[in-house]
C-alpha cells in the first residue's frame, strides 16, 4: 500500500534517497525485500539534532512572540491594565515544490494562529500577562500516492503562555500547549502531544533581552527534555536579531517605518508529528526541514502588515514510522534507536511563502 508509488527500482539521484524497511510476512506491507539501512556516525547525530530541533521549534513559537512583543516602560508608576500588541492574529501559506525521476510533487502548508490576552499589567517596568490562543497547522502532500499513509495532515493547538515579572529586570515565562496532530480520520485521545515550556527572561538592557529554560515534550514515538536559549537584541535603530540559537533565528534590517528587509532560518513544519487513522495501524508521520530564507516586510497600517519570503529547504525529510517504534527522554537516549522509518523520502528544494500579521 504505502510504497506502491517508489520501490527500490528508483535510484534515486544526487541528494534524494527512498529507505524502505521489511514488515514480517503476512503484515499489511505485504512481501518486500529485506534492507538494513546503516548510517554512519555523522548521519546518525544529524537525525537526532534535526528532530530536536523540529521539537523545539513548535514547542517555543508562543513563547518566543511573546518575548519579542512585550513592552516594557520604565518608571510608570500606575499600573497600565491593558497593555498594547499582547492580542496577534497570524497566518501564512508556503509551498515547496521538487521533482523526483522527473515527477513533479509539492508540499504545501497553511498555518493560522489567534492569540488573546486574557490579563495583562504593566507597572514600573514590570509586565505580567496571561495569553490563550488556538492554532492551526496543515500538511499537504501532492504527487507522493499513499506512501505515507495519506497526503494531508492537520494539527490543532491551544497554546496558554502565563509570564510574571519578578523585577523589571527578570521575568518567568511558562507556557503550556496540547495539540492534536493527525489525518482526521479518525479522532480520539491518541492524537494528543502535550508540549510545556518554562523559561527564565533576562533584561540586560533595553536593547538586549536573552531566555533560558527547558523544555518538555510527549510525541508520537516518545518523551523530549531539553534546554532552549532566546535572544531579542536590537543591534542598532535599524539592525535587530531575535529567535531561539540555534532552532530559528531572524536577522532583521528596518529599511523605513513601514518596511523591514532580513534573513531568516527556521527548523520544523507545522505539528511535526501526525499520527494515522487506525485502518493504517496508528502508525505516525514525521515532516523535517530546515529552511534558510529571505524575506520582505511590509506594514500596509499601523498593527497590519504582509510579509513575503523565498528560502531553500537545506533539508527536506518525510518519513513514516511504525506506532511502536519510540523512544523516551530524548536527547539521554538516542532517537535513531527506534529502527529504520516504514518510508523515508529526503529531497531539497526552494520553499517560497507569503503570510500577513494583525496585532492589537
Amino acid at each position: 500500500m504505502y510504497l506502491s508509488v517508489f520501490q527500490e527500482k528508483y535510484e534515486l539521484k544526487s541528494n534524494i534517497k527512498l529507505y524502505t524497511r521489511e514488515d514480517p510476512p503476512g503484515s499489511r506491507f505485504g512481501k518486500t525485500n529485506h534492507q538494513i539501512i546503516k548510517k554512519t556516525p555523522q548521519q546518525l547525530m544529524k537525525t537526532k539534532i534535526l528532530s530536536l530541533i523540529a521539537i523545539v521549534t513548535v514547542s517555543f513559537a508562543l513563547s518566543a512572540q511573546a518575548q519579542q512583543n512585550t513592552p516594557v516602560e520604565e518608571g510608570v508608576s500606575a499600573p497600565i491594565t491593558s497593555v498594547p500588541n499582547l492580542g496577534s492574529f497570524e497566518a501564512d501559506y508556503t509551498y515547496s515544490p521538487f521533482k523526483i525521476d522527473g515527477k513533479d510533487m509539492n508540499i504545501q502548508q497553511v498555518n493560522g494562529n489567534l492569540t488573546l490576552p486574557l490579563y495583562s499589567k504593566m507597572q514600573n517596568g514590570k509586565v505580567d500577562f496571561f495569553l490563550a490562543g488556538v492554532g492551526y497547522s496543515g500538511l499537504f502532500l501532492s504527487g507522493m500516492g499513499n506512501q505515507f499513509g495519506g497526503d494531508n495532515f492537520h494539527s490543532f493547538s491551544v497554546p496558554l503562555t502565563f509570564q510574571k515579572a519578578l523585577s523589571p529586570k527578570y521575568a518567568l515565562l511558562i507556557s503550556a500547549v496540547p495539540t492534536l496532530s493527525s489525518d482526521l480520520k479518525d479522532i480520539s485521545g491518541n492524537d494528543m502531544l502535550y508540549t510545556g515550556v518554562a523559561m527564565l527572561k533576562i533584561r540586560k538592557s533595553a536593547k538586549f533581552t536573552y531566555s533560558i529554560g527547558v523544555v518538555y515534550s510527549k510525541q508520537f514515538f516518545g518523551s523530549v527534555l531539553v534546554p532552549v536559549f532566546g535572544i531579542d537584541w536590537n543591534i542598532s535603530d535599524k539592525l535587530s536579531l531575535s529567535g531561539t540559537i540555534p532552532v530559528s533565528e531572524k536577522l532583521n534590517y528596518k529599511l523605513s517605518k513601514k518596511s523591514n528587509f532580513g534573513l531568516s532560518g527556521d527548523f520544523g513544519i507545522g505539528g511535526g508529528t501526525y499520527r494515522l487513522s487506525k485502518k493504517m495501524n496508528s502508525d505516525y508521520f514525521q515532516a523535517q526541514q530546515f529552511k534558510a530564507s529571505l524575506y520582505y516586510n511590509y506594514a500596509l497600517a499601523k498593527n497590519f502588515s504582509v510579509e513575503v519570503s523565498a528560502g531553500y529547504n537545506v533539508v527536506q525529510k518525510l518519513d513514516l514510522y511504525d506506532k511502536d517504534q519510540k523512544v523516551n527522554w530524548v536527547p539521554f537516549n538516542n532517537l535513531d534507536k527506534r529502527g529504520a522509518p516504514l518510508t523515508e523520502l529526503k529531497k531539497t528544494g526552494v520553499a517560497v511563502s507569503t503570510g500577513i500579521n494583525y496585532r492589537f
